[in-house]
């Protein structure tokens, strides 16, 4: 009897695929409802960050990141920034894979007993070691398209303007490719770290070395499994892309043309409004549904092979417990359509004020001219002009001898081979160097001065002036207002720089003149820097950073967008201006705005924009 009872008690083993067929909505689930639990607490402490940040009415930015840092709020939002790492890490990560051990082990899997082993499990990266991790996992991990990474740090990268700098420099180059390579190496020898603090209770320096002699030990056995399967992972987020994007087309058909000519508000045109938002909502949402459950698929794979290569794993895997209540997961993903038909009407009707053509982005060329000129030359203004730019920037710095002549870099060395600062050089001497045309005509161009750059586009464009480099200050700040007083061209320029106390002093000193601050990251509310322009750059140039700055009655200015995506981007957004070195690409793509269907329209402003 006792025999019979426990060969019924016992789980029938299947194939791994098999089971991973079976906990797929398991997973789907438990991601979904962690997602949505956790997303009260995750917006709390991300708007008590900014609420500490901007504690006695200020803002902090790169512009003004030094008076922050050896302060008090500095601690305080560092405790609340880790916090908040920590809660996306253990919920995303760690919980995870205490739920693909569980489903491989044949154990009852649950939420709130996989994510409270979690949260006892930080404890384990409380030292030196952990945090090294931790800190990987944020910064390192996305850069490297590790498995690894987590969503609040998945979009992180180098600024635009940082990763110039760096391609134009082969050492520079190589350098970054070198730290990306080390990243990969790390992340995939590493793979098994956290499986081995988490499940077998090591010590975190435990964990790397346990790791690195499976990963040895292992070497060709894992390459050969891990390829293939990512492979396969990535064709089929690829391909799934790719297919759901072409549902609204294909069932659309040529109606899409025809109807968007359709300027008759009606409740056909309504109907068929409706009907674009819910196919774009829905596709996006079965990429997402697919997404996950290709992560989820790879977390247990990798859960798989840490048991195979420790020896606990077999070729037979127990069969999961309650497959029933699958069920219910079915009725929650139809329940999720008809949430979004119920939205998708409510967008059909208000279409227009949606979706409604905006006012243009106007255009700054970069550096005078972008590409179309010599950097920071008069030509550039020419051109910036010819094509109707809003404005022209040019990067202003002081001389020996208290003139200001027109220069980016902190020294002449990349345009004139002479390894001298603008502050270490008269303005004679500077007016005998020879700048090469940076179009490669190989033309030789003079240093323009401030006073040529106000000549040339006086009345004709609008001149944002950046004050550049370590002759930025208050000194320079009156000089150069000074000089654009005598020129009669205060409603011609406006006056700019990554230093938020330049800025401060010359909005408070010379408020009629247009003053803007430059930075690349930040915290609190942007729209109450004293200034009238906000210059993000592209990252932070959110719709919720921008929907404030406007609320206060100021302008959005994204820079430096040079991409044809980026582009694409901001020319459909409600920023203001955008900074570009590429002013023939803006041209390019404002003509593809202008010649969309409704349904692409929705795709960009629901996909494109996000």
């Amino acid at each position: 009897m006792d025999t019979m009872q426990r060969d019924s008690n016992k789980k029938r083993e299947i194939s791994f695929y098999k089971l991973t067929l079976e906990s797929l909505p398991e997973m789907w689930m438990f991601q979904i409802l962690a997602a949505v639990i956790f997303a009260i607490p995750v917006m709390a402490l991300t708007e008590l960050m900014h609420f500490s940040a901007g504690i006695g009415g200020e803002i902090v930015t790169t512009a003004n990141i030094k008076e922050f840092i050896f302060s008090w709020k500095f601690l305080l939002t560092l405790i609340l920034g880790i916090s908040l790492v920590l809660i996306y890490i253990t919920v995303e990560l760690f919980a995870l894979i205490f739920l693909t051990d569980s489903i491989l082990k044949g154990e009852k899997a649950g939420l709130r007993k996989c994510i409270a082993s979690g949260f006892k499990s930080l404890k384990s990266f409380a030292n030196a070691t952990g945090i090294l991790i931790i800190l990987f996992i944020f910064i390192a991990a996305p850069l490297c398209g590790s498995a690894f990474a987590i969503s609040l740090s998945q979009s992180f990268y180098i600024p635009n303007f940082i990763m110039e700098v760096v391609f134009k420099n082969p050492l520079f180059t190589f350098g970054y490719l070198v730290l990306i390579v080390f990243f990969y190496i790390v992340a995939y020898r590493g793979g098994f770290v956290m499986h081995a603090v988490l499940l077998d209770k090591m010590t975190p320096k435990e964990g790397i070395k346990y790791s690195f002699r499976i990963e040895k030990e292992n070497r060709f056995t894992l390459l050969k499994r891990i390829i293939p399967n990512a492979l396969i992972i990535v064709t089929i987020i690829g391909i799934s892309k790719i297919i759901f994007s072409k549902i609204p087309g294909l069932l659309l058909g040529g109606l899409a043309e025809k109807m968007s000519k359709n300027h008759n508000i009606d409740a056909k045109v309504i109907a068929y409004r409706s009907l674009i938002v819910f196919l774009v909502f829905g596709w996006q949402y079965l990429v997402y549904i697919v997404t996950l459950l290709c992560g989820s698929y790879f977390m247990l794979l990798i859960n798989r092979y840490y048991l195979e290569f420790t020896k606990r794993g077999s070729e037979l895997w127990p069969e999961r417990p309650n497959k029933a209540g699958n069920a219910g997961k079915v009725l929650f993903l139809i329940g999720t359509f008809v949430f979004i038909a119920i939205v998708s009407v409510i967008y059909g009707f208000n279409f227009s004020n949606i979706f409604g053509r905006k006012e243009p982005v106007k255009i700054i060329a970069h550096r005078a001219g972008g590409t179309m000129a010599s950097e920071n030359s008069l030509e550039g203004i020419k051109k910036a002009i010819e094509h109707g730019c809003y404005g022209s920037e040019i990067d202003v710095q002081r001389t020996k001898d208290g003139y200001y002549i027109i220069n980016h870099d902190n020294d002449f060395a990349r345009l004139t081979g002479v390894s001298k600062a603008p502050m270490d050089m008269t303005i004679d001497e500077i007016k005998e160097l020879r700048i090469q045309d940076t179009t490669g005509n190989g033309q030789e161009l003079p240093v323009v001065t401030f006073e040529e750059m106000l000549d040339a586009s006086k009345g004709k464009i609008k001149l944002f002036v950046e004050l550049k480099g370590t002759t930025a200050d208050h000194q320079m700040v009156d000089d150069v207002v000074r000089i654009i007083k005598e020129h009669d061209c205060i409603e011609d320029t406006a006056l700019i720089s990554l230093d938020y106390d330049v800025i401060d002093y010359a909005e408070t000193n010379y408020p009629e003149f247009e003053t803007g601050t430059l930075f690349f990251a930040g915290l609190g509310d942007f729209s109450k820097l004293n200034c009238d322009l906000i210059i993000l750059e592209e990252e932070i140039a959110t719709l919720e950073n921008i929907y404030f700055i406007h609320k206060a009655g100021k302008q959005a200015i994204a820079w430096t967008v040079n991409t044809g995506e980026g582009m694409y981007k901001f020319l459909d957004s409600i920023v203001d201006v955008v900074i570009t070195d590429e002013i023939l690409l803006s041209e390019e793509v404002q003509s593809l705005l202008d010649n969309r269907t409704d349904l692409e329209i929705v795709e960009d402003e629901l996909i494109v924009i996000q």
